[in-house]
């Protein structure tokens, strides 16, 4: 085996991996110098993790799940309700300092209520879409609680959409199309550390009854939103996470090279 020099073995010749094994272990000789590096690392992930309050930004949340509550009413009384209505977009933003709700944009899906008296011979109403829009004058005024559980009262939105109507005897014809462009004044909404936003009792239309032959009557569509938005720090500690098990990879990966280098 006179070929062979620096007692290398021709069964395991050297890889481009060990080579490059060799290179990063010039650069880290000691290895509790890398394992430092490593839970510095980690150290400053976690620093980021647990001190939202330290940075004292609102957040912007996406909603990804929750649902709407409808009830229409005539003259304060409850005539149809449509529950566990699907939310489709779009966001909240949250300020957990200061305890305030700094925008809000929120679509729901289309849904159709029965009425259990006519109204003005319909007995369906149909909200077709329904953007809940904070105004561009749009703050918080009013605030209690305490970060991750607190109530604030804000405001002004606009809520724009269309809306329908149909007559399940056929006498009337159906109607759609309704543009809706309706202004709130305020909301309250209850902000947790789930994190959920919830807001009861907006209404977010009415509907003059003069046209359907119902003068000084007024249909009123309420709603009450129960927003769900991921939760804070979920993708970091999805990410960490990550760079934990890739450095594990790592690490067995180059414990199997060390062994045939």
């Amino acid at each position: 085996m006179g070929f062979l020099h620096h007692h290398e073995d021709a069964r395991f010749p050297r890889c481009s991996s060990c080579v490059k094994a060799r290179s990063l272990g010039s650069k880290f000789k000691n290895p509790s110098s890398l394992r430092l590096y490593m839970w510095a690392a980690l150290l400053c992930a976690c620093l980021l993790l647990t001190a939202p309050a330290a940075r004292a930004l609102p957040i912007v949340h996406t909603i990804v799940g929750g649902t709407v509550n409808i009830d229409v009413k005539l003259g304060g009384v409850v005539i149809g309700s449509s529950l566990g209505v699907a939310l489709t977009g779009d966001s909240v933003t949250i300020d957990d300092t200061a305890l305030t709700l700094d925008a809000i944009r929120i679509e729901i899906a289309a849904t159709t209520i029965l009425l259990s008296q006519p109204f003005g011979g319909y007995d369906e109403i149909t909200v077709e879409s329904a953007i809940l829009e904070g105004s561009l004058s749009f703050a918080t005024t009013v605030s209690s609680g305490i970060p991750n559980l607190f109530t604030a009262v804000a405001g002004p939105l606009t809520v724009t959409g269309s809306w329908g109507a149909t007559d399940s005897n056929g006498i009337n014809p159906d109607t759609s199309g309704n543009l809706i462009v309706f202004d709130v004044l305020s909301l309250i909404a209850i902000v947790n550390a789930n994190p959920v936003v919830e807001i009861d009792q907006v209404t977010i239309n009415s509907i003059d009854g003069t046209p359907f032959g119902e003068p000084g009557q007024h249909l009123t569509i309420v709603a009450s939103y129960s927003v769900l938005t991921p939760e804070p720090g979920t993708g970091l500690l999805v990410a960490l996470g990550l760079v934990v098990l890739a450095s594990r990879r790592s690490a067995g990966s180059r414990r199997g090279h060390g062994a045939r280098c």
